[in-house]
This record gives structure tokens, C-alpha cells and sequence, in this order.
């Protein structure tokens, strides 16, 4: 009879295998009772219900391994787990303005002895009209710029024209969103922000995330202390800013994400996505003198390096 029900209830949920265990229980309670056993079906129920209540705890253990199975409560589990990683990261954050777009992020200081990259950490160019800012994995995030890029240039290459930003940022999702559905993968434990321009809709702004969700967004934040950015963002913002406006807004939004509360300049990337007089997009990294300026306009600035 219990190999039976073991069998019959392996893949069912708790409350299930309960009702088929107690079932099979007062079957050998009544035999037991019958030839003056009590005591001996008492034992025996108490160390077989705990044996198959360990199993089935061991069985619901395994929704956290797959990321292609559905646990009880229908969640994909890894999903979420590679989510908290990315808000275990360094921020990254994105405005529209009137006339263009700003992308913020915080640097990974992992030890004064790193030689000082030439290039952004956070800040990449997908194509000479779109942008992005990078959260959680660093290797991850690195694949799936590099998916981007060849994305972008098989585009021009093939319609003579800048891929639209949209476009790109759905074939993105549709690669994050395949390693979702099948097993013996691991999902992409990166985020994105998006920032560009086209001639159909013009400057816009997007995120995804590891499952391959996307959005259209005026200003938004991830990473590290996002709920705190995204809060901030949402009371200041206003459509229609200005680029110095905008640049406050980005910087006030970044300093919230972080531990300190006077972050210094050289832990900072800021990006502006403008048109220039050919209406031809134009990317410009502000450097620190710039950076400090704008931190000493909005007060947050460390002591010793307004000094």
C-alpha cells in the first residue's frame, strides 16, 4: 500500500500526498486494531509520514534548480534569483530630457591598486545611436553587449540605416528570454538601460530584465538600492527638462542609491545623448572636473575633494 501511494503522489502537492497517505493510513489502522495493534501502528504511522514528508520537502527543493519548471506558488524561481543578484550591483540610472537623454552609474571600486580602465565600466555603446547601462554580472552583461553589437551592425548592413532602438532592445529580451525555457542553462544575471534615438519615435528609454521583460520608461534606476532611485525619480522628474536639470535630477537620483552621502567624482559615469547641428546623435562622457562641478552645485560633494 505505501509504495503505492509513494508512486501515486510523487509530482502532487503537500496537501494532495496528505490525503492519499491518511487514506492508506486508516486501512492499516483498522487491520492493526482488528488483531489488537495499536501501539505498533502508531509507531509505524509516525515513521512512515516522516519519511515521506521529508521526501516531498526534498522533491519541492528541486523547483529551485530548474529554471524551466514552475514551482507550486507559479514562479520561476531562478528568475527571481538572478534579479536579487542584479540588486545586489552597482546602479545605473536613465533620464529623457527635452532634447535628448542622460544615463547615469556608480563604478565598481573593487581595490585601489586597479589600473584605471580606458573605456566606461558601466556605460557602453551598442551603435552610434543607442547606449546602455549594465547591472549585476559583468561577464554576462559583456555577452550579451557583444549580441547587441552584431545585432546593430547586421541591421545597417543589410538596410543601409541605424537599427530603431526598440527593435534592438526586443531582439535583446527574445535572447534572455530563450534561456528561460529549457534546461541545463543559466539565465543572463543582467540588467539593462537603454538610451537612444531614432527618426520613428526619438529619444527613448528602456530596461529589461533577466527574463526578458522590457519597458519604455521617462526615468528609472536599477541596481543596488533601486526602490529608493525609482522613488526620487518619480516625485522630482518632470517632462520637458533641460539638460542642466536633467543632469541634478541623475546625480540627487545616484547619490540616494548609495552608502555614503558624499560620493566623490571619481565613482561616478554620466553620459548625454544629444543631436548635434547635422541631427546626427551625439554621445559626450562628462569628465570629473565636470562630475565634481555638478556635485558641488547640488551639494553632495566630499570635503576633501572640493578642497
Amino acid at each position: 500500500i505505501m509504495y503505492r501511494v509513494q508512486d501515486t503522489v510523487i509530482n502532487k502537492k503537500l496537501s494532495d500526498f496528505q490525503f492519499f497517505f491518511f487514506q492508506a493510513e486508516d486501512g492499516i489502522r483498522d487491520a492493526q486494531e482488528s488483531r489488537g495493534l495499536g501501539d505498533v501502528y502508531k509507531r509505524q504511522t509516525q515513521s512512515t509520514w516522516g519519511l515521506y514528508k521529508s521526501e516531498y520537502i526534498k522533491m519541492s527543493r528541486r523547483f529551485d534548480s530548474k529554471v524551466n519548471s514552475f514551482s507550486a506558488e507559479g514562479k520561476l524561481l531562478q528568475v527571481e534569483y538572478a534579479v536579487e543578484a542584479i540588486n545586489k550591483s552597482r546602479p545605473g540610472i536613465g533620464a529623457l530630457i527635452k532634447d535628448g537623454a542622460i544615463l547615469g552609474a556608480v563604478k565598481d571600486v573593487v581595490s585601489a591598486l586597479l589600473e584605471r580602465t580606458r573605456q566606461s565600466e558601466k556605460i557602453y555603446c551598442l551603435d552610434k545611436n543607442i547606449y546602455c547601462v549594465v547591472s549585476g554580472v559583468s561577464a554576462d552583461g559583456n555577452y550579451l553587449i557583444d549580441y547587441a553589437r552584431g545585432l546593430a551592425q547586421d541591421y545597417r548592413f543589410q538596410m543601409r540605416e541605424y537599427i530603431n532602438v526598440e527593435k534592438l532592445v526586443v531582439d535583446i529580451c527574445d535572447q534572455k528570454q530563450y534561456y528561460t525555457q529549457f534546461g541545463g542553462s543559466r539565465l543572463f544575471g543582467a540588467a539593462f538601460i537603454y538610451a537612444g534615438y531614432d527618426t520613428t519615435h526619438g529619444f527613448q528609454l528602456y530596461n529589461s530584465d533577466p527574463s526578458g521583460n522590457y519597458a519604455g520608461w521617462k526615468a528609472t534606476a536599477i541596481g543596488t538600492n533601486s526602490i529608493a532611485a525609482n522613488s526620487f525619480l518619480k516625485d522630482e522628474y518632470q517632462e520637458d527638462i533641460n539638460l542642466d536639470q536633467g543632469l541634478d535630477l541623475v546625480v540627487k537620483s545616484l547619490s540616494k542609491t548609495l552608502d555614503t552621502s558624499s560620493p566623490s567624482a571619481d565613482k561616478i559615469e554620466l553620459l548625454v545623448l544629444q543631436l548635434d547641428e547635422n541631427k546626427q546623435v551625439k554621445a559626450r562622457f562628462l569628465n570629473e572636473k565636470e562630475i565634481t562641478e555638478l556635485l558641488k552645485r547640488n551639494n553632495i560633494l566630499k570635503e576633501k575633494v572640493a578642497e
